[in-house]
Parts: structure tokens; sequence; C-alpha cells
């Protein structure tokens, strides 16, 4: 039973990471604690849902449309929100009301639009795999699949390409990177296209597996930053350990207590870190004069 929820919580846990990489991709590099991160999470969904089960379209082109769609999205919101906040030096707080008024306007246009119920996708008894002890879905497989993936791939970006040192200089300091000639306009797009990528992807894998109703984006925005905050700010990778941190030990209190804890838990160990190692598992402490 065990070796059951803590296969679960490693399949939640690469949702988890998927969602929490985009998350911190943007907040690492502009800054912006990127609440609307849960609406492209939600926006995504609905389209493929709308696309496969409205339209009739085939599954993966339906996939593709939802990603297709949050990627837009994302895009958007920071060519006509974050960026003439950006031009005009706004403050942090700004940017955090705005990217709040932008996830309630998204949200209740979904719910607006398509009912406050939970859509399902695929009804029914899926396909399982067993590995030893431990039944595992086609579709938790397939997550868990994407997340390596994905992770390979996001990782091999930012260590080995001219993409990667970009967005680490933008990090770094972009003012000082226009002065090379580089677009910061279209670094931050990349930026923000990336980053919904990775929450379009998680949500469309969520949607197979149990469907989505209009507020899945919160829930989902939460656990990132809690991700961001456990796996340490600043260091792109490190959010996946805080994902799967957060999935294995959310599954065990599942198993232990109430699935009603799994929340509780999860600020709790958020507490703690801010409490006693505020810099994250991968991160180290700043001097005075280093912050």
């Amino acid at each position: 039973m065990l070796a059951q929820f803590i296969a679960n919580g490693l399949v939640n846990g690469a949702i988890y990471s998927i969602v929490a990489l985009g998350f911190s991709l943007i907040y690492n590099t502009t800054g912006i604690f990127h609440i609307a991160h849960g609406a492209v999470y939600a926006f995504s969904s609905y389209i493929f849902y709308t696309f496969y089960r409205n339209l009739n379209f085939p599954l993966l082109p339906s996939f593709l449309l939802g990603l297709f769609s949050g990627v837009l999205l994302g895009i958007f919101m920071e060519i006509l929100v974050y960026r003439p906040l950006f031009i005009k030096k706004a403050s942090s707080g700004i940017a955090i009301v705005s990217s709040i008024g932008i996830n309630v306007f998204i949200v209740n246009l979904i719910a607006l639009l398509y009912g406050n119920e939970t859509k399902i996708l695929f009804p029914g008894v899926q396909k399982t795999f067993q590995f030893g002890g431990v039944i595992l879905t086609r579709i938790q497989v397939a997550e868990f699949v994407a997340f390596i993936i994905i992770f390979s791939i996001y990782f091999l970006l930012l260590r080995l390409t001219n993409f990667g040192k970009l967005i680490r200089a933008y990090a770094n300091n972009p003012t000082l990177l226009s002065t090379f000639g580089v677009e910061v306009s279209h670094v931050r797009s990349w930026i923000f296209a990336v980053g919904s990528l990775f929450a379009g992807i998680a949500s469309c894998l969520v949607a197979i597996d149990v469907g989505m109703d209009p507020n899945v984006g919160m829930p989902a925005l939460l656990v990132s930053a809690v991700s961001m905050i456990v796996g340490g700010i600043g260091i792109f990778e490190s959010a996946v350990i805080g994902g799967f941190l957060i999935g294995v030990i959310q599954s065990l209190v599942v198993w232990q207590i109430s699935a009603r804890w799994q929340e509780a838990v999860t600020f709790a160990l958020l507490i703690v870190f801010l409490l006693f190692r505020p810099q994250g598992v991968l991160g180290r402490r700043k001097r005075i004069e280093e912050i």
C-alpha cells in the first residue's frame, strides 16, 4: 500500500513540477509573481475540451491547440499588461494586482461560457499497468514520461543553447542585456511563451485524467509557488524538487489522514521552509550586501 501511495505522489509531483517550472521561469527572470499562470492553466484545458468534445477534433490536434492557446494567452498577457508596467517601471505590487485581475476575469469568463460543473473528457475506467505491487493508469504513466521529456529538454535548453544564455542573462541584468543590442521585449515574450506552454501541457494531461472546472488553475498556481520557494528561488530547475516533495507528502497525508488535509500540509511545509530554510533546498544564504 505504501508503494502505491508513493507512486501516486510521484505522478502528482511530476505534474506539479511541470507547472512549477513554468511559474519559476517567469518569476526568476521577470520578477513577476504571475498569479494569472493559473488562468493560463485553466484556459488551455478548456480550449482542449472545446476542440475535442464540442468540435469533434481528433485527440492530438485538440491537445496541441490547447497548448497553443495557452502560449498565445501568456504572450498576450505580457504584451498587453506586463510590458506597459515594465516600461513605466511600475512596482511589483502593481504587477501582482494586475495579475490577480487577469486571473479573475478569465476564470469568470470560463465559468460564464462553460458553467461551474466539472467537465470530463474520458468517462469510464482507464486502462491500467501493473509494476510489481503498483498500479498506474495509462494517463498517469504518460504524465510521468511527459515530465521526464520536458525536464530533459528544458535543462538542455538552459545549459547548452543561446536561448538559455539569453534567459540567464536577462535574469541577471536585463538593462545590461539591452546594451548589447538584444531586444528585451522579445526575450520577455519567449519567457512567457515557454512558461505558459508548461502550464498548458500539465493542464491538458490532468484534464484527460480527471477533467477540469473553472477554478482548477488556482490550486495548481499555489502548489507551483510553494514548489519554487521550497526548491530555491533563483534556480530554474529547483522547482522540480519542491514539486516532487509536495506530491509525495500530499499522497502520504491522504494515506494516513485524509485528502482534506492536502492543502494544509502544503502550506505547513511552506511555513517550515520560510522559518528554517528560506533559501530553499538548493539555494544558498546571501550576505546583506548581496540582497
